[in-house]
């Protein structure tokens, strides 16, 4: 314990004034300090961050990276630093850091769209494309990156723009690519069905089919490869779609072509063996088998379906030649019988005979159809007449008993009449007919006499 003069000593003015010196004495150097303190730790920070970009950028030096932008930024940084502006320091460095960066970063991306576009090209080449044009798109992707932005107070590399035309390059072309392998594969597919087209016939005496079938279609082929070397794909796959759809149709009419000749021929066996004339029919299909084997499809597939329908029509035309021939020839012999002639049906069954053993069908037909007009005349004048003949009895009839003087005159001439037409006499049966007519019309008509 303090002793109380002790404690007074210690309240003494001059003992208290002492303490206050040494007291503020002491204030003042921690004051001084602690300023220093402060300027130490700022200093610290702006050399640990330009250290810590300092260390990135030697990194980065290691790549193909531009850095020179964020050098530049380091050496203000350092600048700052030796001027004790360690604030103006440290906002550098953290610039120089940012720039570094963002550089690497787009320098990364810029190279992967190189690579990526000298895939493509690379994968083109082995197609055989042309790509001289977008191996020009490295150079030009190239002079944009040097142009340069300015970007966060600095001049930095373009490799955004730069990057963007290598994509755009390499999306344009694997979009070609693209259409190029289409129109390959149909090249492709249709190259298989000309194949199939000329092996049609198989192996023997395939060379001339093979030549006449598939000689168009593989020009065709070579102008879709042309169209294709240059550059235009679209054009090379529609060819050859139209190409592979030709050689289809093609095979399909071989098949049915074949098969409708196979028709014809045993049509015209069948025909030659009733007798009926052909050899039109069994010329041409000649001629159109030897268009087959030499690969002429379409014209001999069209040939082909004529001859059917020829044959047809040859066919159809001589059963019905023949079959009218008999009919006529049958009514004919009735109506002989009955007493009818006429030169006109004479000569037109004798013209339809000699068409027919001709094989001139068809003309035969319009013979007989000049026989059964003749037959309708002359069916149609006897019924007429046997009408006249039958209304005139009728008025004979009903003047019987009249006591007319020319009545038994008139009954016999109508009955000669009727005689010659049951005879087949209808000309002498008209006249005998008028005759009757005439004087019962004179008689009917005649003035009464006057009483």
């Amino acid at each position: 314990m303090y002793s109380a003069t002790h404690r007074f000593r210690e309240r003494s003015p001059g003992v208290i004034a002492t303490r206050f010196l040494e007291r503020e004495d002491h204030m003042f150097d921690d004051k001084v300090t602690g300023i220093g303190f402060l300027k130490t730790t700022k200093a610290r920070h702006a050399e640990e961050a330009i250290g810590h970009t300092e260390g990135l950028v030697t990194v980065l030096r290691l790549t193909m990276a531009d850095i020179k932008p964020a050098e530049d930024a380091l050496k203000i940084a350092k600048q700052f630093f030796g001027a004790h502006q360690y604030a103006k320091a440290v906002q550098a460095a953290r610039r120089a850091e940012s720039i570094a960066v963002t550089l690497d970063e787009r320098f990364g991306k810029y190279q992967k769209s190189l690579k990526d576009l000298q895939s493509r090209i690379e994968s083109m080449e082995r197609l055989g494309l042309d790509t001289e044009a977008i191996e020009k798109v490295a150079g030009i992707a190239e002079e944009k990156l040097l142009d340069g932005i300015r970007e966060n107070g600095a001049f930095i590399p373009n490799y955004l723009e730069a990057r963007d035309i290598l994509e755009r390059a390499t999306q344009q072309g694997r979009a070609f690519q693209e259409k190029a392998e289409i129109a390959s594969n149909r090249i492709f597919v249709a190259e298989l069905a000309i194949e199939s087209l000329a092996n049609l016939k198989g192996a023997t005496d395939n060379g001339a089919f093979a030549h006449g079938a598939a000689s168009s279609l593989e020009q065709a082929i070579h102008e879709a490869t042309k169209e294709l070397a240059l550059g235009n794909p679209g054009n090379a796959a529609e060819i050859a779609k139209e190409i592979e759809e030709k050689a289809r149709r093609l095979k399909t009419q071989f098949a049915e072509a074949t098969k409708t000749l196979t028709e014809v021929d045993a049509k015209v066996i069948d025909l030659r063996g009733e007798g009926v004339l052909i050899h039109s029919v069994e010329t041409q299909l000649k001629m159109a088998r030897d268009m087959l084997d030499r690969g002429l499809i379409e014209p001999a597939a069209a040939m082909a379906l004529r001859l059917q329908a020829d044959a047809k029509s040859i066919a159809d035309q001589y059963q019905k030649a023949t079959t009218t021939l008999a009919d006529a020839e049958l009514l004919y012999g009735r109506l002989q019988r009955e007493g009818f002639h006429s030169y006109e049906a004479d000569a037109a069954l004798r013209d339809a005979r000699r068409t027919i053993r001709e094989g001139s069908y068809g003309r035969a037909i319009e013979h007989l159809e000049r026989a059964l007009q003749a037959f309708a005349r002359r069916t149609n004048a006897r019924s007429s007449l046997g009408k006249d003949i039958e209304e005139t009895r009728t008025r004979v009839r009903l003047l019987a008993g009249s006591g007319l003087s020319f009545m038994p005159d008139i009954q016999e001439v109508l009955g000669r009449a009727e005689r010659e037409f049951q005879q087949g006499n209808y000309s002498g049966s008209s006249e005998d007919l008028r005759i009757a007519t005439v004087l019962l019309d004179g008689v009917t008509h005649a003035p009464s006499p006057k009483k």
